[in-house]
């Protein structure tokens, strides 16, 4: 064992199994294991109340374990998480801070920041991947170039040669001794008073920490796995893995979950299992897909507030506020979609499927804004992830090349019909219609009056009428796509000209949440410290970061326009090394490499109004959602007694 007195900063990674960075603090000497809430530095993406829940819960569970292994889980409330370091760090003397890395674009900009700062003062930092299968920078194709559809990215991914190596957690810690102004958990401020009691609600169903992460993890496998094939799309049922919680906290290893995995599918295949093999290819494609969305945030820094296809930028949304309240609220007239509304608003979870529903509805039938959508997610999911929020969105909205057809909207009807086809769902989240006949449960409107009156249900009254027609909708969609193109047509003109006019996103007159936008700033030479430390992107090929997709048949003969979507093997953000430049240094290390830009989003972790690194673009709005939600939530009766889960 070394003698340097490391700290230890925790994230999103709690856990003390399979924990690089804990794992490599305990090797070299003494540790100070620390959680640090700046409510500033999370900005518009401050998390909801169940997710803040499970925070708390998560962090009471490391504490204890820490405590098991000889040292304390320091926990600090704090304006500048930066200060907050420093504190620590003059407080033991330490000589090294290790963490393990984050990939969503704000954490990556205020990660970048602080190392740089630390080491400016010789502080050695390190830090690991905790969170992948493989780091985003690892994966690209022959010619260097990002993977910008998913099938591509997996193939590759998936089959590359790796050494998955699950840690063990320290058989023993050796605490570094310091004062610092540290706080209790109820002091960090997670949970307001008011929340006490909603919140209890959700210890009935779920069971933080890293320990009951693995418990959950050996339930799944061991009962729900061979059978995941055929119940994954069930709705109204524990059918999934219902692992993505302790996922996004950090609470298991998705190491740990692939290798595990593997092995079952393995020994299926070896016993001519088909039915398992194939729910382990399933399985194993959900994982992977949430290893895209950080592949993505990576590669593509800006799709928190941009599409990645370039032509979505002219979409006409339409920022009714109405027509999202009502969504919000679980009142668009269409009992599937309300369902769902209601069952996320009572519990902060869904079904994968039904979200896959409730967003469709908003982007293509309602044309609400798709950051609108996602920022409520963000807010009222128990498993709320940036980075999965925004691939669904993206995907949902015809935002990706691999994504939904724009032009595509499915019935709610249908898909109610074929998800939940004896109504059962609808019937426990909307008991408003519990009485309904199967045969009009998921299109109450074609219900004879003589069955609405027996099932007391009055439409318009104690249940909405449908907010649009389907077809309409269909009509509408389809208006707004032609427009769109004939808007990217008139823009491309304009340039063509010589005009050089700025095109923006066709939302961001609309009033909406102030999201922090990506600027393109030359960034000064970064040095570099280890393999292992975390990478930013560049803008090297800045122009090919925006795609355009090839339309469908219809569209293409009405109007034949010249730009079809790029071969996904042959467009994205280049890779050379000098296209990742580290964020951290050695103090005896004195090599640089350099990259001439990168990706900047603005975050709070720095107010200095010189810091060229950050700039910060933004809409206001007169209310923001985190308080509309939190007067509607209050005032809500639906989110009590045994809804929850």
């Amino acid at each position: 064992m070394g003698s340097n007195k490391t700290i230890v900063w925790f994230r999103r990674d709690l856990r003390i199994e399979d924990n690089p960075a804990l794992a490599a603090a305990a090797r070299d000497g003494s540790v100070f294991p620390v959680y640090i809430w700046c409510p500033q530095d999370e900005g518009q993406f401050y998390p909801g109340r169940v997710s803040r829940w499970w925070l708390k819960q998560s962090l009471y569970h490391l504490d204890h374990s820490l405590r098991s292994l000889g040292a304390e889980l320091v926990l600090i409330r704090t304006q500048s998480t930066l200060a907050a370091l420093l504190e620590c760090i003059e407080a033991i003397g330490a000589t090294k801070v290790v963490f393990n890395h984050l990939y969503d674009p704000i954490s990556l900009v205020c990660d970048h920041n602080i190392k740089g700062k630390l080491v400016e003062l010789g502080i050695s930092v390190q830090s690991y991947n905790a969170d992948l299968l493989n780091e985003p920078w690892e994966v690209y194709d022959a010619r260097g170039q990002a993977f910008t559809t998913f099938e591509a990215y997996w193939d590759k991914s998936f089959n590359m040669q790796r050494e998955l190596v699950t840690l063990l957690p320290p058989w023993k810690l050796v605490p570094a001794t310091g004062n610092v102004a540290k706080c209790s958990i109820e002091e960090l401020g997670l949970e307001k008073e008011t929340e006490k009691a909603s919140n209890a609600l959700l210890a009935r169903a779920w069971s933080p920490g890293w320990s009951n992460a693995d418990k959950a993890l050996s339930e799944f496998s061991e009962l729900h796995l061979l059978e995941y094939s055929k119940n994954r799309t069930k709705v109204g049922q524990n059918s999934t893995s219902l692992l993505s919680p302790y996922l996004h906290f950090g609470e298991l290893s998705v190491r740990k979950v692939f290798q595990l995995a593997r092995m079952k599918q393995i020994l299926w295949a070896k016993e001519g299992n088909s039915i398992g093999v194939e729910s382990v290819t399933l399985f194993l494609r959900a994982i992977g897909l949430r290893e895209y969305s950080r592949y993505l945030c990576f590669n593509f820094p800006f799709t928190h507030e941009r599409p990645l296809l370039s032509n979505l930028n002219f979409f006409p949304w339409q920022a009714d506020q109405n027509n999202f309240k009502a969504w919000r609220q679980g009142r668009t007239g269409y009992p599937l979609v309300d369902a769902g509304m209601r069952e996320l608003w009572a519990t902060g979870w869904i079904h994968n499927r039904i979200r896959v529903i409730v967003s469709s509805f908003a982007v293509k039938v309602l044309l609400l804004p798709w950051k609108w959508g996602m920022k409520y997610f963000w807010d009222t999911l128990l498993d709320a992830d940036l980075e999965s929020d925004i691939l669904g969105w993206q995907y949902i909205s015809g935002s990706l090349p691999d994504g939904h057809e724009l032009e595509r909207l499915d019935s709610p009807e249908v898909q109610g019909s074929k998800f939940d086809p004896e109504g059962e769902y609808v019937r426990h989240w909307l008991p408003e219609l519990a009485r309904l006949p199967t045969e009009w449960i998921h299109h109450p409107w074609d219900a004879p009056d003589n069955v609405l009156k027996v099932s007391g249900v009055e439409l318009g009254f104690n249940y909405p009428k449908p907010f649009i027609e389907i077809d309409l909708a269909r009509e509408h969609l389809t208006k707004a796509i032609f427009k769109m193109w004939e808007m990217e047509a008139a823009a491309k003109a304009a340039n063509s000209n010589g005009t050089d006019e700025v095109v923006v996103d066709n939302s961001d007159g609309i009033e909406s949440l102030p999201i922090p936008k990506v600027i393109l700033k030359n960034n000064a030479p970064c040095p570099t410290y280890s393999s292992n430390d975390q990478k930013v992107p560049t803008c090297q090929n800045s122009k090919s970061n925006q795609f355009n997709r090839k339309r469908s048949k219809h569209m293409e003969e009405e109007r034949p326009l010249q730009d079809n979507l790029h071969n996904p093997n042959e467009v994205g953000t280049s890779r050379t090394n000098e296209d990742c430049s580290s964020t951290a240094e050695s103090s005896m290390s004195k090599k640089q490499t350099t990259s001439r830009n990168s990706f900047s989003v603005p975050q709070s972790c720095s107010s200095s109004k010189d810091n060229s690194f950050l700039e910060c673009e933004s809409s206001d709005m007169k209310q923001s959602w985190q308080e509309q939600i939190d007067m509607e939530q209050s005032s809500s009766k639906g989110a009590t007694g045994d809804e929850c889960l």
